[in-house]
């Protein structure tokens, strides 16, 4: 199956990403060079990097695999990941920025002290270890069938070691600028393998092309189209009542407070700069469900009219896929193998580097100042790079180890699955400190550290204490999108209570000021833009959830919804770029110099996808 000129061009590839990353950084000379790229990333860079780091092999393989196990409902975790890249943009990008923090934590122990930003730390420590040791296993077994193919008796634990090897080793040599130059490889990488199997396998003679895929699902006798974006709230996996409340929390976590994807967007020339990175990144991030989770029901399709679909384990849908439709002395296999090479660096390189920063700068510099001595910029960049190759090894091992290789399971569920115990009230946290509002650090730690706890016995709860009714809307089991959203709540009202109190104590103290002090009539022009915007966006969340209702009760007219939400968020960007213009600027030149319409026609599209499909 795999030729010769596939081999050379998968070996060229690997050999180009290798050498640009250990070239890229060669030069670093500081800690602010080694963490952030010496704050000099061009847009290009951030929007390749946001991009390659987001989309993982869990993305490349794993979303291929659910949206041949479960459709096109999974393209959630794509189209709802816009709104928040936008709050990445507008809200907490340029707080971050104005403050020139090297980690989020920073911002945490500005505004409720040492012991949150500890806390934070330690647990973002967590989930990169979750993700990433999910990122080596899903590389490894997606990677696996072919080097099996070329006659390699290459073993599962060994693939694992020789990835985590090879994206330690530019990482270990360049830091952040290496890591986001290889990524803007990876991504030219990651589309281009993509579309070359959605193209294939969509034109296949059981699938008939993209209408006829269309039209064959919109038919299916047993009504359970794969194409269905609204799946029922009492779906185990991916309920629609879910998706637009926890998943949305998640997205708000990912991508405005997670610190391997925030990083990126700090090591920009400028706001402006990383404003457009964030951008094309969301663009890019709209193609995924139409060259990932749309191949997977083609894929399906295909199988089907094989009768083999009930022999096809969703994570190994990607490979034997690809062994399927991809003819064979054209290279085509050699630039599918390099995509997903590149998606399975892009993630890990990124994940070991903040690791390496969060380690560096939250745990170790303090510890050794607090002895009294002072860390140079020579001394923080041994020890993060001494820690990467520690934290390399321990994931490499806990891959091994911990999940098996043979897992009939859809593992990007599950990843979603487990690291959500600890984001809701980490959210709920960087959201307050967005808004100043005050709370003793105890309470904000004791509450980061129960939810975890609450999270893994929820479902218990449910099982046994939640009413019939509830059971029979949103199913027997509690799914994790909605426990998400429960615990989301539950901390959020502790900690009002939480603030509630401290203020009853003491009336002068302004614990609450950022939740009550709200005056639309403000004199302060700065302030009565922020208080339009916010008055805007509530009026507009209201409209947005009555327009995805009047979607679900009214599927034969969502062509006409889905333009009219399009057509609604554009005039609304329309608007706030107008409000931007001074006395002496011209139409043109406001529209020039403003970047909200773009992301306005980004949002549009975004909203089109969710009413339309």
């Amino acid at each position: 199956m795999i030729t010769t000129i596939d081999i050379l061009f998968f070996g060229f590839t690997f050999l180009l990403v290798l050498g640009i990353g250990m070239v890229a950084g060669r030069k670093e000379s500081s800690s602010k060079d080694y963490f952030l790229g010496g704050r000099s990333l061009p847009w290009w860079g951030i929007a390749g990097s946001l991009f390659g780091t987001n989309i993982s092999a869990n993305h490349l393989v794993g979303m291929l695999g659910i949206g041949f196990s479960v459709g096109f409902a999974q393209s959630h975790y794509e189209f709802g990941s816009i709104p928040a890249i936008v709050l990445l943009a507008f809200v907490f990008l340029p707080l971050f920025r104005r403050k020139k923090f090297f980690t989020l934590s920073q911002f945490l122990q500005e505004k409720f002290g040492k012991e949150t930003a500890k806390i934070y730390s330690a647990i973002s420590l967590i989930l990169i270890t979750i993700q990433l040791t999910g990122a080596l296993y899903i590389g490894a077994r997606s990677f696996l069938p072919f080097l099996q193919n070329l006659g390699m008796s290459v073993t599962y634990t060994e693939l694992v070691i020789w990835i985590a090897f090879t994206s330690t080793i530019y990482t270990w040599f360049g830091g952040l600028k290496s890591v986001v130059y290889t990524d803007v490889i990876q991504t030219f990488l990651i589309l281009a393998s993509g579309l070359v199997l959605a193209y294939l396998s969509i034109t296949r003679p059981e699938v008939g092309g993209l209408l006829e895929l269309f039209a064959k699902e919109e038919s299916r006798m047993d009504g359970l189209s794969k194409m269905n974006l609204y799946l029922p709230p009492n779906h185990p996996t991916l309920p629609w009542t879910g998706a637009l409340s926890g998943l949305f929390l998640l997205h708000t976590f990912y991508w405005n407070t997670n610190q391997y994807v925030v990083q990126r967007t700090l090591g920009g020339k400028s706001l402006r700069e990383a404003r457009y990175g964030i951008l094309v990144g969301g663009l890019l991030k709209l193609t995924v469900p139409f060259f990932s989770i749309l191949t997977g029901i083609a894929a399906y399709q295909i199988w089907s009219s094989l009768g083999e679909t009930t022999n096809i384990a969703p994570d190994e849908a990607f490979s034997k896929l690809v062994v399927l439709v991809v003819p064979v002395g054209y290279g085509l296999i050699g630039v599918i193998l390099a995509g997903l090479l590149g998606a399975i660096f892009s993630s890990i390189d990124s994940m070991l580097h903040s690791a390496a920063t969060l380690f560096t700068i939250d745990f170790y510099k303090p510890l050794f100042e607090k002895k009294g001595g002072s860390l140079s910029d020579e001394r923080q960049m041994k020890s993060g790079r001494i820690f990467l190759l520690l934290f390399s090894f321990l994931v490499t091992v806990f891959a091994n180890v911990l999940i098996d290789p043979n897992s009939k399971k859809n593992f990007f569920i599950e990843l979603s699955n487990q690291s959500s115990h600890f984001t809701p009230a980490l959210l709920v946290v960087f959201l307050f400190g967005i808004f100043n509002v005050k709370i003793n650090a105890k309470a904000i730690c004791g509450t980061i550290l129960l939810t975890p706890f609450l999270s893994l016995l929820s479902p218990y709860l449910y099982t046994n204490y939640a009413p019939d009714f509830i059971k029979l809307t949103f199913g027997e089991e509690l799914n994790f999108l909605h426990r998400v959203f429960l615990i989301f709540h539950f901390a959020f009202f502790v900690l009002v209570i939480a603030a509630f109190l401290q203020y009853k104590e003491n009336p002068k103290d302004n614990s609450l000021q950022g939740l009550i002090q709200f005056n639309p009539f403000n004199q302060n022009p700065k302030k009565q833009n922020q208080h339009f915007f916010l008055i805007c966006l509530s009026l507009f969340a209201i409209l947005f959830f009555l327009i995805i209702f009047l979607r679900v009760q009214c599927p034969n007219s969502k062509f006409l919804i889905a333009v009219f939400g399009f057509l609604l968020f554009i005039l609304f960007s329309l608007i706030l770029t107008y409000r931007k213009k001074s006395t002496k600027q011209t139409f043109i030149s406001v529209f020039r110099k403003r970047d909200e319409w773009l992301y306005g026609i980004l949002l549009g599209f975004t909203f089109f996808f969710y009413l339309w499909f």
